[in-house]
């Protein structure tokens, strides 16, 4: 038994088991046709085999030697059949994957991971998977593994559950052997320490043997899988080599490579240890190869590239191996049993707002916005057609999300209420045609600036201490007028410092006197309000979050004697989820608390964002193009000022060009805003390769926060000076 490796740095080497070393060259030094013509040599002895470890060295070995009667390896032909995702593997196992998508642009992935519940992997084609919950983190460790390893990436929903995996073996498409093998300690990077054991069970065997058959399996490989806690399998990916715990399968009695080697079949009749535990245990270095030398880096430390001393990190981006030829199968994938339905409008598609634009004409002062009421209106109306045969249902503008006078006016004309976080806002929204007797306030600090009086529909206390303080207040001589007195309530798995929690009973307790005594001299019935951004959680968790937090509507209901009269549901929904909310709220309403299946129970909806964020464009000209080809940029005169939400997600951009506004399409470009901070990109991965000094852009979904959150910013005046 011969060792090869490519790093003396490799500590299995030095094993005494071994009755011959191969040191070759660096996967990052080799020069294929030498070491085609090395390896070439170490198996010309026709009883020699050679059975290859690592995943890269089993792609170059089938790049190179193709089909070879001694490489005891997969093909080219069946590492098709393994790409990531392996859907043609599933297929044939007759087991689902996990949702994927393999379209990596800010939007798809956006709008993946926030239909994630439990985060999602961003996984490399050749190596590397790393755990993010959020666009930033996914784009980030996509371009990491882009260039560390080469090969596209994708990503890939976390699925909760326990891991194990399945070791096969097959020579020349027939399955020789096969076991099961359930994780049960792990170390903390997830590899396995300690594992059961298990023969795999018929049904599988079968749907494998098949599988190894039709593509002509060679070799060793490994299956691995997420058993969930519904007692489901999940196919997460496929290694065409053995697993790096396959000596715990020989040591329970399953030999695998053994039976690689001599063809032998699976006995009939075999008892197989349970299963097996790693110990770590030191032995001499090898008089051969000697010990390696300190792996010195750039910090003081131990430099990470020696989790692969060979360089094979830089094998996958050296250009030797040909993309993965099989069908990946679709773009995306969503279980048939998934719950609710999967949005399928891009940002693009679902606002058309580049049709709404005015002509523009060089009298035109930019950067200019330009408010589009009829999207305004059509969401509105689009919402109430899913809010049908709901009972007594009130939508509620934010005034904080979109204080915009046009659109405030039309909001308070189309009959919606105003949501106002400060008295401030709640002025203002009188002012636009608002209703003061239905308004809503909500917030840590909604008497802010002080009054002698106010008037309102109903008020969300945000703490304890805020329903304490009003009484004081009233007290005091503060004239208040509320037909509802209600509470925040926290949600319980999202760290926030807004809302009531009511893990002890005595705050409960407090609550509930509180809100008692604030009725009876209000007059006033009582209500409960949910309020988390579901453009950040998702609806998922959104679902899950609200249910939890409302089901202390109950035992607050059993204080007061009588259930809610209101619950109002706020935070902002992402504008891509209007077709799952109207499901979102029958959710919740059905299994949180009991006493909010009343049919009195009026229902209060506050979406945000989503109602005004496509109501507004900003509309810009290119002041400068910098380059040629790919890397592509313009400079434009509009800023993170005028779009700060630019910073945070991608906008969809618009050209004037030929009379109309045309979509600007996918590309390598950037659109760079005009102050001198490093981070004024408005745009990135756009064609801007035709765009010249004095084009007209027009940047869509500027409505919702970058309208109330802008600020001039490189105009050379204070925002006071500009009021």
């Amino acid at each position: 038994m011969v060792g090869l490796d490519y790093s003396a740095a490799s500590s299995a080497l030095h094993t005494s088991i071994l009755d011959d070393v191969v040191l070759l060259p660096g996967w990052d030094e080799i020069h294929p046709g030498t070491w085609m013509e090395q390896v070439a040599d170490l198996i010309a002895d026709p009883n020699t085999f050679l059975i290859p470890t690592l995943d890269l060295e089993v792609r170059v070995l089938a790049e190179f030697f193709g089909v070879h009667e001694r490489v005891l390896a997969p093909n080219k032909r069946v590492l098709d059949t393994v790409a990531k995702p392996p859907v043609t593997v599933a297929d044939a196992l007759g087991l689902p994957l996990p949702e994927f998508s393999t379209d990596t642009d800010w939007g798809a992935a956006e709008r993946f991971i926030r239909h994630s519940p439990y985060g999602a992997w961003a996984k490399g084609q050749h190596y590397e998977a790393f755990r993010v919950r959020s666009v930033e983190e996914a784009l980030a460790a996509g371009r990491f593994i882009k260039r560390e390893w080469g090969g596209d990436w994708h990503l890939e929903a976390h699925v909760p559950g326990q891991e194990c995996g399945i070791a096969f073996v097959a020579r020349n498409g027939a399955l020789l052997d096969a076991v099961l093998m359930t994780k049960v300690i792990l170390t903390p990077e997830g590899k396995t320490w300690s594992g059961e054991v298990a023969e795999l069970p018929d049904v599988l065997w079968e749907k494998l043997r098949h599988y190894a058959a039709d593509v002509g399996w060679n070799g060793g490989g490994e299956i691995e899988m997420i058993r969930t806690w519904d007692g489901d399998l999940k196919l997460m990916e496929v290694n065409p080599r053995f697993p790096a715990w396959i000596h715990g399968a020989s040591t329970c009695g399953a030999n695998l490579p053994a039976a690689l080697l001599a063809e032998q079949v699976r006995p009939e009749r075999r008892r197989l240890t349970s299963g097996f535990t790693r110990v770590v245990e030191e032995i001499a270095v090898s008089p051969v190869l000697g010990i390696s030398s300190y792996p010195w880096g750039p910090s003081d430390g131990i430099n990470p590239a020696t989790k692969h001393p060979s360089g094979m990190r830089t094998l996958g981006r050296r250009e030797l191996l040909s993309e993965p030829t099989a069908v990946h199968g679709p773009a995306s994938a969503i279980p048939s049993n998934r719950t609710h339905p999967q949005p399928s409008e891009s940002t693009e598609s679902l606002t058309g707002y580049e049709t709404l634009l005015d002509t523009p004409s060089e009298s035109w002062a930019t950067p200019s916005r330009q408010i589009l009421v009829t999207l305004l209106d059509e969401r509105v109306a689009e919402l109430r057609a899913q809010l049908d045969g709901l009972p007594h249902t009130v939508l509620a503008h934010s005034i904080k999300t979109c204080p915009h006078p046009e659109l405030l006016s039309r909001a308070a004309g189309l009959g919606l209420v105003a949501e106002a976080i400060t008295l401030d806002e709640l002025d203002v929204a009188i002012t636009h045609g608002f209703d003061p007797g239905c308004a809503i306030l909500n917030g840590p600090a909604k008497w802010w600036p002080s009054r002698s009086s106010v008037r309102c529909g109903a008020f969300f206390a945000d703490s304890v201490e805020e329903l304490a303080q009003l009484v004081r207040s009233l007290d005091a001589g503060f004239r208040l007028t509320a037909d509802i007195v209600g509470i925040r309530v926290a949600a319980p798995g999202v760290a926030s410092r807004f809302g009531l929690s009511f893990e002890r009973s005595a705050d409960l307790a407090e609550t509930a006197a509180l809100l008692t005594e604030l009725r009876v001299r209000l007059g006033a019935r009582w209500g409960i309000h949910f309020h988390q951004a579901e453009s950040v959680l998702g609806p998922d968790r959104w679902r899950h979050e609200a249910t939890s937090a409302l089901g202390f509507a109950d035992p607050l209901a059993d204080r007061l004697g009588d259930p809610p009269a209101v619950v109002d549901f706020g935070g902002g929904w992402h504008v891509d989820d209007l077709s799952v909310l109207r499901s979102s709220l029958d959710r919740v309403l059905a299994t949180g608390g009991d006493c909010l299946r009343t049919r009195q129970l009026e229902i209060v909806l506050e979406p945000g964002k989503l109602l005004t964020q496509s109501a507004a464009a900003v509309v810009t000209r290119v002041l400068l193009a910098k380059g040629h080809g790919i890397g592509r940029e313009v400079i434009v005169d509009a800023a993170l000022g005028d779009i700060p939400e630019a910073r945070y997600r991608a906008h969809p951009v618009a050209q004037f060009i030929h009379g109309e506004w045309r979509p600007v399409s996918r590309g390598a470009g950037r659109i760079l805003g005009r102050s001198c901070m490093e981070s004024d990109i408005l745009a990135e991965e756009l064609d801007v390769s035709s765009l010249a000094e004095g084009d007209f852009l027009a940047f869509g979904m500027c409505g919702a926060y970058d309208l109330s959150m802008s600020y001039p910013f490189g105009r050379g005046l204070a925002a006071e000076a500009l009021a």
